[in-house]
């Protein structure tokens, strides 16, 4: 729970950063950490046993998971980048996210 709380607290910094290509990297940072994490809580409620533990930790999983999705979307975050990252898969599918729809601009470089 405690690693769910880090990684969730960091999309309020990733917002503070001025540089928008190091929030870009500060977001693709977390949306890795992110994934592994949801990866690990699928793990954990496949093997728990209790249904109130059960039920908490869908709920912590549903929430890691609109997180990535937001910042996929807010950051333009692009997979590819991710997908080769994963080539042992151990973020888990990256399929079920909706990848490329910008929502912020993008900074033009001069």
């Amino acid at each position: 729970m405690e690693w769910a709380k880090q990684e969730l607290e960091h999309i309020g910094r990733i917002a503070s950063v001025k540089n928008p290509d190091l929030q870009y990297s500060y977001a693709q940072h977390t949306v890795s950490g992110m994934l592994h994490l949801r990866d690990a809580l699928k793990q954990l409620i496949r093997k728990e046993k209790s249904a109130g533990v059960r039920h908490d930790l869908q709920k912590l999983y549903g929430q890691v998971h609109r997180a990535i999705q937001h910042l996929v979307t807010e950051y333009n975050i692009n997979s590819n980048a991710i997908k080769r990252f994963n080539t042992r898969k151990v973020l888990g599918s990256v399929n079920n996210i909706k990848w490329g729809t910008q929502k912020r601009h993008t900074r033009k470089r001069k």
